[in-house]
């Protein structure tokens, strides 16, 4: 039998993630790790939408320690204002990185990926599928296939059972995420990108600021890549 758990942060990149892994694998979990990020209400409330949608177990986790160190390097993801942005500064090297360094959470993957490897190795075994994506992984270097390959070094040697990394995703941009997610039906408004949400509409779509990085890139992906986009925005993201 294949296991997976899907680290499942309520974005476009782990919503295509939890619909791939159904399709591939006889046993699904869905992992929400807890930081006191900004976003953690409406995530939440997202993984309970698609855990009924799609019939998958949802496991909620939280690691105080991680937004006590948060708060210690000072990101803005967790009790900060992020930064706004438009597709056109995002395009300045300098400005991506500025962003990447103002949300970076301080060794989040690394220890994300240890918790879903701590659980699968009490399960037996399986894979731990993450949404790591080429135009993330320009930022950020824990979203990489040379990060994937040491942290599958490491598992080799960190668990008894045989658990490993999986990133379906690792080759695509967010154009590509788009047409993904179109393929797979997925109900990709229901997902929440954005780091500073506006709460929710009546039916349950969370409402997007439109003027973060992350707003940016969603928005972009969904038209360049499908040709629409049914996310609610409280502004227009510029692209």
């Amino acid at each position: 039998m294949k296991r997976a758990v899907v680290l499942f942060s309520g974005g476009l990149d782990s919503t295509a993630c939890l619909y791939w892994a159904r399709k591939h694998y006889d046993e699904v979990m869905m992992l929400v790790i807890n930081y006191g990020s900004n976003e953690e209400r409406v995530t939440n409330r997202v993984a309970e939408f698609f855990s009924k949608e799609l019939n998958v177990p949802l496991k909620i986790v939280r690691l105080d320690f991680l937004e006590e160190f948060s708060k210690l390097r000072g990101t803005t993801l967790v009790g900060g204002e992020t930064p706004r942005v438009s597709a056109e500064e995002l395009e300045d090297e300098n400005v991506a990185q500025e962003t990447a360094k103002s949300v970076w959470v301080p060794a989040r993957n690394l220890v994300l990926i240890s918790v879903a490897a701590s659980l699968l190795d009490a399960l037996g075994g399986g894979d731990i599928v993450v949404g790591f994506n080429a135009e993330e992984g320009t930022t950020f270097p824990d979203n990489t296939p040379e990060f994937v390959e040491k942290m599958n070094e490491a598992l080799k040697y960190g668990t008894m059972a045989e658990v490993k990394v999986v990133a379906p995703l690792i080759d695509l941009d967010k154009r590509g995420i788009a047409k993904l997610l179109k393929e797979l039906d997925a109900k990709y408004e229901y997902s929440n990108s954005c780091y500073m949400p506006k709460g929710f509409t009546e039916d349950g779509k969370p409402i997007h600021c439109g003027q973060c990085e992350s707003c940016v890139r969603r928005h972009r992906g969904l038209i360049e890549g499908i040709g629409e986009d049914r996310t609610v925005y409280a502004v227009e993201p510029k692209i």
